[in-house]
């Protein structure tokens, strides 16, 4: 039930000369279109596409033992909002993100919350304001391609071509950045490097129009205050992967009613910088 949580929350070097070399799927020329470029251009082109309907499958791995999650839902880009219902061991947890706050509603009798609610709210950016070690990891779903205004030449790898759910593809790898993703803020990439490591590997899958089709990534989660050597404390490793479909599909995503919900973030913020 742990994983089903933490996943539910999350909720992205070199063959160059072969990208350079011949115009790309992309629609692009080669010669202008490194594969950090492709990447940049591709996350604009999906967000641009305004929604998306996304199937998540997680495994989580820790102590020696491994749980699978699955979910599925849809993402508005265009608004930043998210719906997804995810599953495991015939359990499930509605989430939702609407105007920068989380919601979740935790399994039938489990997770109970304050006077009989039902619904748990987070203010992200109350969350992620507060620098509360683990703050990163309560997340808006839509935000899965912000990572790529930071990325260089050599952070991209061009692997090949593939097909994903029977649709052609080209294959990428990002080395993504601890500094870069801090975009500066000492702190942040000190907390994240903490619990990542160095850096995250993200893979995409892109299509011939551009889109984003499937986003795969590994993290391996550190103890507070271990560091990426310290193995022995690490926490475990999360696998997640995205894939999308039907984009620009309508999408209505609502707040849970003020009476069924609670809000969590003061409580939340409490509990992460006791970890710290």
């Amino acid at each position: 039930m742990a994983g089903l949580l933490a996943v539910a929350a999350l909720a992205g070097c070199s063959s160059d000369n072969d990208a350079e070399a011949k115009p790309t799927k992309q629609g692009t020329s080669g010669a202008a279109s490194s594969p950090a470029q492709v990447v940049q251009a591709t996350n604009k082109k999906t967000v641009a596409a305004r929604s998306a309907r996304v199937v998540i499958t997680s495994t989580v791995a820790a102590d020696g033992k491994s749980e699978k999650i699955t979910g599925r839902g849809a993402m508005d880009f265009a608004h930043g909002s998210s719906q997804l219902t995810m599953g495991q061991d015939g359990k499930h947890l509605e989430q939702r993100v609407v105007d920068k706050t989380l919601y979740q509603k935790p399994p039938k009798g489990e997770g109970k919350l304050p006077g009989g609610k039902t619904w748990m709210k987070i203010d992200l950016a109350k969350l992620a304001a507060s620098g509360a070690a683990g703050s990163s990891q309560a997340s808006d779903p839509a935000d899965s391609f912000a990572y790529s205004n930071s990325l260089s030449r050599k952070d991209v790898k061009k692997i090949g071509e593939e097909k994903v759910t029977g649709v052609d593809t080209t294959h990428y790898r990002v080395m993504l950045d601890i500094d870069k993703l801090a975009q500066g803020d000492e702190q942040k990439a000190k907390k994240l490097r903490q619990q990542l490591g160095e850096s995250v590997p993200v893979d995409l899958w892109v299509d011939d129009k551009g889109l984003t089709r499937r986003q795969q990534m590994e993290m391996t989660v550190h103890s507070p205050g271990s560091t990426s050597s310290s193995s022995s404390k690490a926490k475990g490793k999360v696998k997640t992967v995205m894939e999308f479909s039907d984009f620009g599909t309508d999408i209505n995503v609502s707040k849970p009613p003020a009476s069924d919900t609670a809000d969590m973030t003061d409580k939340l913020i409490q509990q992460q910088s006791q970890k710290a």
